[in-house]
């Protein structure tokens, strides 16, 4: 259990924070045993309440910079993949 906890964004929930998916994706900043995390986790909706799946990630500050790094650096090879047809 995080020590502290702070969400600072989501994904997949609407303006009035109706879900537009069935697993809305939470962002939030998180400190455990004196370290802190970013942690990127699916939730489900269990009576009007918000519960975390095991689906996610929680990475510490140098691993948010990698992946910071590589989704810069990669952006347009990132764009033309979504770009691209399905068949």
């Amino acid at each position: 259990m995080a020590d502290e906890s702070e969400q600072i964004g989501s994904m997949g929930l609407d303006e009035s924070g109706n879900p537009t998916v069935r697993e809305p994706v939470f962002i939030n900043l998180s400190k455990f045993k004196n370290t802190r995390y970013l942690d990127i986790r699916k939730f489900y909706q269990k009576e009007e309440e918000w519960k975390p799946t095991t689906k996610g990630i929680t990475l510490s500050e140098s691993q948010i910079g990698e992946l910071i790094t590589i989704l810069q650096s990669n952006k347009d090879r990132i764009d033309e993949w979504f770009s691209r047809e399905t068949k």
